[in-house]
């Protein structure tokens, strides 16, 4: 073949590569079903959340890793870096509050309906509402008190207010197949706290693995 062919040969490929692109560029984002989504997450029994955590606020800041396991009204909130100078293992439910520093050296119980709330207090000098923090990470207004909630076009949520708190949701990210919260940042009068979510768990299999690390 003469060069005029062989390099009209490669324009003509190049050009129809980047038409392929464009098209696979182009197709549409299945679109989301929000509301399912939300009964979906709400029923959820278990689920686990790993990834760091950044907090400012005047009473000190700092930031640090964050492992939240969900079961049930059960949680087991492993953090480290902004709770105090080192790092905690929180068993918690609705009405009492075990912690444990993990190199042994804190151990305290707490009993009462802001069991967690509390101890967070005492640690931080403001306080956190980890009751409702179990849902800010989903996605979702806590069910128990009224919230305000903002929405992009498509539905997917951008902003929470509840209870004296913002909460605004920077990116989603897919989850076997649901939209799960990837950045978010929770905002009060005394405090600001950045979340980035590495790994999400949601499905049995996940879950198992995950415990056995």
């Amino acid at each position: 073949m003469r060069r005029p062919a062989v390099a009209m040969a490669c324009a003509l490929a190049v050009v129809a590569l980047l038409d392929a692109c464009t098209l696979r560029r182009e197709e549409p984002t299945p679109a989301v079903d929000w509301e399912a989504r939300r009964e979906r997450l709400l029923s959820l029994d278990a689920w686990l959340a790993r990834g760091r955590i950044a907090v400012k606020a005047d009473a000190g800041s700092g930031q640090g890793d964050l492992r939240w396991e969900q079961d049930g009204a059960s949680a087991r909130i492993r953090v480290s870096g902004p709770f105090g100078a080192g790092a905690y293992d929180i068993r918690w439910d609705p009405v009492r509050l075990s912690v444990s520093s993990r190199n042994g050296e804190f151990s305290r119980d707490y009993t009462g309906p802001d069991a967690a709330g509390q101890f967070l207090a005492e640690q931080l000098g403001w306080a956190f509402p980890a009751g409702s923090v179990r849902y800010w990470l989903l996605g979702l207004p806590d069910p128990q008190f009224p919230a305000g909630e903002t929405h992009a076009s498509g539905g997917q949520p951008e902003l929470i207010e509840q209870n004296g708190w913002t909460i605004r949701y920077e990116a989603f990210e897919d989850q076997a197949g649901t939209p799960m919260p990837r950045r978010l940042t929770l905002a009060n009068d005394a405090a600001r706290v950045r979340l980035i979510v590495d790994q999400w768990c949601l499905e049995a299999r996940c879950l198992a693995r995950a415990a056995a690390r």
